[in-house]
């Protein structure tokens, strides 16, 4: 399913198992799905901007600053996922697979510029790229590891970016964001679908050392994740946004990506979805969001997530 150097004229796999041919159609119609549903993004945010104004622009300062430092987070996270998907459409080997990753490099682009024209159409500055979202998103742009990029791409960075768009939508921070989120959203699904579709037939080709090493990768993923939200966390509480729940819904979703994962290659019970690892990351989320301002009850919270998650 790896695509090398040069020309590959077998992309067209013969003598699948019919779950695989299955998914392999599930692929290849995400691509024409994700063209049935192509967007503009300048007519879409300049229709925007006839209903709803300048609202960002007329926010407090403070608000203002916070929704220009998560907005261009997320703005440096679709020119990398811009790239990775590039990349995952160059190197995989087959047909399907190819098809799905070039439709997400299209809706990707589509958002890094919608993001960048949202930004600069309110005078919105465009702040540095963090320096701990810039790790989370390293994890997997600098990878080699053709199944390490998918799965951290499709499966994890994305649930992030989902977590992100969701809060920012069920807040309303602004109207103008919160309609083109709507679509960002929907896009997003579909790349999810692709990592879901896709990961299961290359994941059932590792052996014990390979999925040892992958189950690694996914935990460092998962770290990285933590403290971008932590560092990332003043500007979301500005945006009236809980970095605490946000946390545990991004787990959440990450965990049952894992555990969907894991059954479809027959494993019961996912190593970094098992109890000590459940347990350990809600200890962490005690620690890097307490509810206590003491250290007292910052340990006696991460205390008793340790004993009870």
């Amino acid at each position: 399913m790896m695509g090398g150097p040069g020309l590959n004229t077998e992309i067209f796999a013969a003598g699948r198992t019919a779950e695989a041919a299955q998914r392999a159609k599930k692929l290849e119609n995400l691509y024409h799905v994700g063209q049935h549903k192509l967007w503009d993004g300048r007519q879409v945010l300049d229709e925007l901007q006839r209903r709803h104004g300048r609202a960002p622009a007329e926010l407090p300062r403070i608000q203002r600053e916070a929704l220009a430092a998560v907005v261009g987070g997320l703005m440096w996270g679709e020119l990398a996922a811009w790239q990775i998907s590039a990349q995952l459409a160059d190197r995989l080997g087959h047909y399907e697979g190819k098809l799905a990753a070039t439709s997400q490099v299209h809706d990707e682009a589509r958002h890094f510029y919608v993001l960048h024209d949202y930004l600069r159409l309110f005078e919105l500055p465009q702040p540095p790229l963090e320096k701990r979202t810039r790790a989370l998103i390293d994890v997997v742009l600098s990878t080699d590891d053709l199944i390490h990029k998918l799965i951290g791409m499709q499966l994890f960075i994305e649930s992030v970016a989902l977590t992100l768009f969701k809060a920012l939508r069920d807040r309303a921070v602004c109207p103008i964001l919160t309609e083109l989120l709507v679509l960002f959203e929907r896009d997003e699904a579909r790349h999810v679908g692709f990592g879901v579709q896709l990961a299961p037939d290359l994941v059932r080709e590792l052996g014990p050392v390979a999925r040892l090493k992958l189950d690694t990768f996914q935990l460092r993923i998962l770290g990285n994740a933590m403290l971008s939200l932590r560092a990332n966390a003043p500007h979301l509480v500005a945006l009236g946004l809980d970095p605490s729940a946000m946390a545990r819904h991004g787990l959440q979703r990450m965990f049952q990506t894992v555990a969907l994962l894991a059954e479809a290659n027959g494993r019961e019970l996912p190593a970094i979805g098992g109890p000590a690892v459940v347990r350990g990351f809600e200890a962490a989320i005690e620690g890097l969001f307490p509810e206590e301002s003491s250290w007292r009850g910052r340990a006696l919270g991460v205390a008793r997530a340790l004993r009870s998650a």
